[in-house]
């Protein structure tokens, strides 16, 4: 059970009050009683601790009703109603680059359509879809940053991806172990949950070696916490653009420390191997509609756990 308007039980304080007001006029109308000679009456004391009673449980309903509690009835044998998710977006510089085509009706024309805005769609239709289960959500780019903690509160983690300004974020460089070890933080004890990381991202990484990566996604496996991995943006190199807060057009493009333009393009081997090593799946955005990509992967997830680690999670749906 959850409270959306927890403070409301502040209002407890206000039962012993009505208490001793009730009691207060109980012995005041006894007094009178005595004054006037009337003899006391059984019955007129059961009407009055029957009052108190009453009175006393219709503020308690009140108080709790103010407080909003919400009973979520799980599904014993639903696996999909024990979901723990941990989503992490990479804000790493390529990201900015602006070579994905966006397959969803909602988009807006004006919005700039580079890797960042995609993975941020895709998050958003993501928690759009969830049902019960918890989500979590975290950036990541040479470090990663815990943003949002495990909750079934889908609203504030569509608050967070609409309004948080990922482009102001975003730093050279890019740490998939690192993402790997963010998302797996987060979800913590997951013995109770169907727990994975989703990485969105367009792959690169460059602060690891091969089988630095690989023995982490391995190391993941054995946790049992399965990485599907959404790779983002083209296989041909692009340059990556440079936009002002305000501006229309592209200022120019990001250079490195000798004046070369950086080129990027999408790293899917780095993905693949990270999904595939630790027992999760490989996705390309531009292959499907954000939100039925999303759809699949809910359904994938709960299924996947109730096979064997490292079995046959590589499948196509």
């Amino acid at each position: 059970m959850e409270l959306s308007q927890p403070w409301a039980l502040w209002l407890l304080i206000l039962l012993p009050v009505s208490f001793f007001m009730m009691a207060a006029s109980d012995r005041f109308i006894r007094q009178t009683q005595r004054v006037f000679l009337l003899p006391a009456s059984p019955s007129r004391l059961w009407r009055c601790r029957s009052r108190m009673i009453s009175g006393g449980l219709t503020l308690l309903s009140l108080i709790i009703a103010l407080s909003g509690p919400q009973f979520w009835a799980l599904l014993k044998d639903d696996p999909s109603h024990r979901l723990k998710l941990a989503v992490g977006i990479d804000v790493s510089k390529s990201m900015l680059a602006e070579d994905v085509l966006l397959d969803d009706p909602s988009t807006d024309p004006s919005a700039v359509v580079n890797r960042l805005n995609a993975a941020s769609l895709f998050a958003l239709r993501l928690f759009e879809e969830m049902d019960g289960g918890q989500a979590s959500l975290f950036f990541f780019a040479r470090n990663g940053i815990e943003v949002v903690a495990p909750t079934r509160d889908q609203g504030f983690l569509r608050y967070m991806v609409q309004h948080t300004r990922l482009a102001e974020l975003t730093e050279s460089g890019s740490d998939l172990k690192r993402a790997m070890a963010t998302g797996a933080g987060l979800l913590g004890d997951h013995s109770q949950n169907v727990g994975a990381v989703i990485l969105l991202s367009d792959g690169e990484d460059t602060e690891n070696s091969l089988a630095e990566l690989t023995s982490q996604a391995e190391q993941m496996n054995k946790d049992r916490l399965p990485v599907y991995t959404i790779g983002i943006g083209q296989p041909e190199e692009v340059y990556i653009p440079i936009r002002r807060p305000g501006a229309t057009g592209i200022e120019g493009f990001y250079t490195d420390s000798t004046g070369r333009h950086l080129q990027t393009r999408l790293q899917a081997a780095n993905l693949q191997m990270t999904a595939s090593n630790s027992g999760g799946r490989y996705f390309a955005l531009s292959d499907t509609e954000p939100r039925q990509l999303a759809r699949s992967l809910l359904t994938l997830i709960p299924h996947s756990a109730e096979l064997p680690i490292g079995g046959s999670r590589s499948r196509g749906l």
